[in-house]
């Protein structure tokens, strides 16, 4: 008992904890930020979506000929998420600039804006067809039934490794580590995952905690109150939205906690 309460004490989950509660205004401001974010692109995402047309015909008399349609329907989504990386790179550099704030003295600015963008199209250019590859040697190679079962199993590593080097990556950009910061993220992610991989760990300890504190809620729920059908009917549908936000919230916090923890277990050490 005592080694694991030791174990707890030293760990970076506490101390990222230790970290957040010496400065939280600026932990929060992370938090609005990330929220700020996914609002602004399911906004936007919506808007151009209701631009466009639902009745294939009413697509084909906007655009006149098939040559233009075909062009919009490639040339749309390349604009659309150029776009949302723009967007999601000014809000993540802005949420890395607080996150250096937190553990030393950092003047916040946009420096490096341009780079940090191209750095994360680049990312999402090698992690989409990285993934197309493999999902197209695999789709040749086995049935379909097999391969819907392997592909579920082949994405929490895949998941695992484009997560861990997205925040690699970004950390050692905020850390002015921009020289082959791509090739630098894949050899720390593959090669050194003993001095990073434990916030699986933590985030799977939270999860499940979490899991459980909702089941016990909803058997409470569902032994009290919803035995009456007419409350069951009436507030079912609100009670499933307010676990629906809480569960975003919760997924947010540990998406914010993951980030700290990998600012800190990027350093020297981890680059020699």
């Amino acid at each position: 008992m005592k080694k694991i309460k030791r174990l707890f004490l030293e760990s970076s989950f506490l101390k990222v904890f230790n970290i957040i509660k010496k400065n939280p205004n600026i932990y929060f401001y992370t938090i609005i930020l990330d929220f700020i974010l996914l609002a602004v692109i399911i906004s936007i995402g919506k808007y151009f979506g209701s631009l466009i047309p639902q009745d294939p015909q009413q697509l084909m008399n906007l655009f006149k000929t098939s040559t233009n349609l075909l062009l919009f329907v490639f040339g749309y989504p390349l604009i659309y998420y150029l776009f949302v990386i723009f967007i999601y790179s000014i809000t993540k550099l802005s949420i890395l600039n607080l996150i250096k704030s937190l553990q030393e003295k950092n003047k916040f600015n946009l420096k490096g804006l341009g780079k940090f963008y191209l750095l994360n199209i680049l990312l999402f250019i090698i992690f989409f067809l990285t993934a197309l590859a493999l999902l197209g040697i695999l789709a040749l190679i086995l049935e379909r039934g097999f391969l819907e079962y392997l592909v579920l199993i082949l994405a929490i590593p895949f998941l695992f490794f484009v997560y861990s080097i997205i925040n690699i990556s970004h950390t050692l950009f905020i850390k002015e580590q921009k020289n082959k910061i791509i090739r630098k993220s894949f050899n720390i992610a593959f090669n050194k995952i003993n001095k990073y991989g434990a916030f699986i760990i933590w985030n799977l300890i939270l999860i499940l905690t979490y899991l459980l504190l909702y089941n016990i809620i909803h058997l409470i729920f569902r032994f009290t109150i919803f035995t009456n059908q007419e409350l069951l009917t009436t507030y079912g549908s609100i009670y499933l939205k307010i676990f629906n936000i809480i569960s975003i919230i919760f997924i947010y916090l540990i998406i914010s906690l993951n980030r700290i923890y990998f600012y800190k277990k990027i350093d020297k050490n981890v680059l020699q």
